[in-house]
């Protein structure tokens, strides 16, 4: 009789390394985070301190303006009344200055402004003073002679010229440092995506590594388990008592005193030890004298699992099925614990009684260590995910949030006639907008396909005005560089079961991809055809193809992999983030379908095929009806804006009236709800995260008052995850928009109110 070799091997070091050089990966990754995060933190507090010293100097200037203005209601009428503005400007706007001089006393250039404004403001405050008492005490005719001098108006204008010039001064603060946080942004992306990814294959090696030694374990227990029930089956009782008295005798103490790595024990009825081998002193560190005719219980068992009554069920469970497995916390001589991996066997005689134990045992603290490490990095992994999408999506909020009244104030340009020099200014703004929103989107939505949270809205649709709409999307890219797009569509109806939204984003990444690595007059195609050879449904294949760079063999496959990039040998410098194609292969996976590239080489352009499989024969585009339907003009509405933010609610008042909507605006909740007492809005567009009462605060509150129930709620927000909308819809919201609203959603919404709510009453 022989032992299997593989009952010798110990957990191997290259799993001790594997797991070593995660933790290593995971601590760099967290410093490298860590100060690249706290870099984007404190460019984003300066942006942020630049905004307020902005609000500081306009809630300056308004207070003397507001303060002006009582002055002159009083000089001109000689009510009272007209004071009680000037007094409540006069308690703040001394603290308002001291706020102004706390603010830029860091920067000396900033400080010898704002110390010029305060002597300024103190004048202006003092010649309000003064001529109040004049026009109390020596009437208007005295007090007119006296403000003809414009003493005042050249003290305010000395004001204004210093307010600007500090204010030009922080508008240049904040483009150059939101400029350094957005690049800031994308290594810190790039570097945590990266580490995530080496991370998750070395614990993929590691659990590798930690199943196979596991096998071979349980396979060297398996060996030991045959030799132990072929050795009991050889036996009658009369042999057993024999060997009991003869301590097993010398032919199976050789067996089993070669295995080292496993303790393996006889015990009688009562489980009192009757054998012994070195694997006792090994992994138990009992001598045979300190460990034969000794209850096994007693030494063994920790005192917890004796309490609970292990050791009972054990041998029951064994006495009655055979035998019993158990992992657990075991004790060694000394009381020192350790992980055990056994298997305790029933010894019955010829007629089925039990007269004794044996017992296989094997110290696998090591591996126990490992897979509980294992489970903290799994779980530390987890976390990571997550902090790093909670990241991603505040970060696109925060990134949305100026380009949102930049995207409406460029459409409200387009509504308005212009020379034709400002218009090419007015296209490129626009193209470098509709750039920056297209890849935010696209990176949240690689990270929500890679944890399965992107759904799609699937219905039978024609795929040939999915690339109407792709081509609609890309031309402004093609155009631009002044290249040839040729489509060639099938004459019949292509219907496939999709999200049309999406097939959308494929097909037009496809064409920016096409065009961005090509020439200026290079050539691109497009085709529409159907296969029928590769199923019985047949498959819809679109195919784009272009004349540009090219790809080489061994890069056919890698321009599908996050971040990957054809290299830019003739310095283009608009190599992209390298995310397009993998959003396409993945939203075409998910729509079972498959896209492959194909390339003659280097210089010699470049195709890339995609196949969707068909709708059913019999299936008929959901867009037919919709189609068919004429658009429908909509009529006027009364609308409040409400958002804390003062550029996008300027612009987005000024595109609604033009749009021929009569708009009010509001700052915050409290002030929404004060408006709403004096104007009768039929529609209210509200953000979301504002100071105080928030966008979805205000919804239920205007959802409990019976005269707002049935006003019409609109949600604008950077955050645009499925959990969002379902937030804001719980709160009361009607409809959920992501900034920047793009003014055709605008129509359509309006359109829509106006079907459900053609009345003006």
């Amino acid at each position: 009789m022989t032992v299997e070799p593989a009952i010798r091997d110990r957990p191997l070091l290259s799993e001790r390394l594997a797991v070593a050089a995660v933790v290593v990966l995971l601590v760099l990754n967290g410093l490298v985070a860590f100060n690249q995060i706290r870099r984007l933190r404190l460019h984003t507090n300066r942006v942020e301190q630049s905004h307020v010293l902005r609000q500081k100097l306009d809630s300056i200037e308004s207070a003397v303006i507001t303060a002006e203005a009582g002055q002159r209601g009083f000089l001109i009428t000689g009510q009272e009344s007209y004071l009680d503005q000037y007094q409540e400007t006069v308690k703040t706007v001394d603290s308002l200055v001291s706020q102004l001089l706390a603010l830029t006393e860091a920067d000396p250039a900033k400080a010898d402004i704002a110390i010029a404004i305060q002597p300024l403001i103190r004048m202006k405050m003092e010649e309000l003073a003064s001529t109040i008492i004049v026009r109390r005490n020596a009437g208007f005719e005295e007090v007119r002679r006296l403000v003809a001098k414009n003493i005042g108006k050249r003290t305010m204008d000395s004001i204004s010229k210093q307010v600007d010039q500090l204010r030009q001064i922080e508008n240049r603060l904040i483009s150059d440092r939101e400029a350094t946080a957005a690049t800031t942004y994308g290594s810190v992306l790039l570097t945590s995506l990266m580490s995530t990814i080496v991370s998750l294959i070395l614990v993929v090696a590691v659990l590798y590594l930690v199943q196979r030694n596991r096998q071979r374990a349980e396979q060297a227990e398996a060996t030991i388990r045959r030799e132990h029930e072929q050795l009991q089956a050889s036996l009658d009782r009369n042999t057993i008592l024999e060997l009991e008295n003869q301590r097993m005798g010398q032919y199976v103490r050789t067996i089993v005193e070669q295995v080292q790595d496993y303790a393996i024990f006889g015990m009688d009825d009562q489980c009192r030890a009757i054998t012994w081998n070195e694997g006792v002193r090994q992994v138990l560190g009992f001598d045979e004298s300190e460990f034969v005719g000794k209850d096994v219980r007693q030494l063994i068992f920790t005192p917890e699992a004796s309490e609970l009554g292990i050791p009972t069920v054990e041998f029951a469970t064994a006495a009655q099925e055979g035998r019993a497995s158990d992992d657990r916390w075991m004790m060694r001589k000394g009381g020192t614990r350790f992980w055990a991996s056994g298997i305790t066997s029933a010894v019955k005689d010829a007629d089925g009684n039990v007269i004794g134990f044996s017992k296989v045992m094997r110290d696998l603290t090591e591996r126990k260590r490992d897979e509980d490490e294992m489970a903290e990095l799994a779980t530390k992994l987890s976390e990571m995910n997550r902090r790093k999408n909670e990241f991603l999506a505040t970060l696109a909020h925060e990134l949305r949030n100026p380009l949102a009244p930049i995207k409406n104030a460029v459409q409200l340009m387009s509504m308005s006639e212009s020379r034709p020099e400002n218009m090419e200014l007015h296209d490129t703004i626009a193209r470098q907008v509709e750039q920056m929103i297209r890849l935010i989107d696209d990176l949240l939505d690689v990270s929500r396909i890679g944890h399965g949270k992107l759904t799609l809205h699937k219905d039978t649709i024609n795929l040939r005005a999915v690339i109407a709409s792709a081509i609609e999307a890309s031309s402004t890219f093609i155009t631009e560089k002044d290249q040839r797009l040729e489509t060639t569509l099938c004459d019949s109806e292509v219907l496939v079961y999709a999200d049309p939204a999406r097939l959308t984003q494929v097909v037009s990444n496809l064409l920016n991809n096409s065009s961005r690595y090509s020439d200026s007059n290079a050539n691109i195609s497009l085709t529409l055809s159907i296969d029928c050879s590769q199923s019985s449904e047949g498959v819809a294949c679109i195919v784009v193809e272009d004349d540009g760079v090219g790809l080489s063999s061994d890069r056919l496959e890698d321009i599908f992999h996050m971040f990957s990039q054809v290299p830019d040998s003739q310095g283009r410098g608009d190599a992209g983030l390298g995310i397009g194609l993998t959003l396409v292969k993945a939203l075409v996976e998910l729509h079972g379908g498959t896209v492959a590239a194909h390339s003659d080489g280097v210089g010699r352009g470049s195709r890339f095929t995609v196949s969707i499989p068909l709708a059913p024969k019999n299936a008929v585009a959901a867009s037919a009806e919709a189609a068919s339907r004429s658009p429908v003009d909509a009529r006027p509405f009364r609308v409040l804006v409400v958002e804390d933010m003062r550029a996008l609610r300027m612009v987005m008042s000024r595109l609604l009236e033009r749009m021929g909507h009569e708009v009010r605006v509001s700052e915050d909740g409290l002030s929404a709800l004060e408006t709403l007492t004096e104007f009768d809005a039929e529609v209210i567009f509200s953000d979301i995260a504002m100071p105080g009462m928030t966008g979805n605060d205000l919804a239920r509150k205007l959802r409990e008052h019976p005269d707002w129930k049935g006003t019409y709620l609109v949600a604008m927000s950077g955050y645009g995850q499925l959990s969002d909308q379902a937030q804001s819809r719980e709160s009361g919201f009607d409809e959920h928009m992501v900034k920047p609203v793009d003014i055709v959603k605008l129509r359509e919404l309006f359109e829509k109110l106006t079907q459900a709510f053609p009345s003006t009453s």
